[in-house]
């Protein structure tokens, strides 16, 4: 990926879903990528609602981690919204939608999520 970012990828997530989201991060470093995970950057003190805008500034592909929880988040929202408004074209970054469970996805949930061009569904099982 691009030298010019400091990351590779942002993972977005509920909180609640942090033990899975841990292990695809811990798997993406193992093979070499540059991954922003909240609890590996945000150190105490830290003012949170910043590093996350440091992190998605300096992150090159924004991994939105879609469920049941996430879905009734307001943090992972901002955090796609944000990072699409930096390259709506998607010319320099890309936004890669990420399904972690089963949970019912609509027409225009996934249409406010993603557009078409950038859908990108995986089911994990670690």
């Amino acid at each position: 990926m691009d030298n010019e970012f400091r990351f590779d990828v942002f993972l977005s997530h509920s909180s609640k879903d942090k033990p899975l989201v841990r292990d695809i991060a811990k798997r993406l470093r193992a093979d070499g990528v540059r991954v922003w995970l909240d609890e590996w950057e945000i150190k105490p003190g830290d003012s949170i609602p910043a590093k996350i805008e440091e992190g998605l500034a300096q992150s090159r592909v924004l991994v939105l981690c879609m469920s049941a929880q996430a879905f009734s988040s307001d943090w992972g929202q901002l955090e796609s919204y944000t990072f699409r408004f930096r390259d709506p074209l998607n010319k320099e970054r890309r936004f890669l939608p990420l399904r972690l469970d089963e949970a019912k996805i609509s027409g225009e949930r996934l249409f406010a999520q993603s557009s078409k061009e950038q859908l990108c569904f995986c089911c994990c099982s670690l």
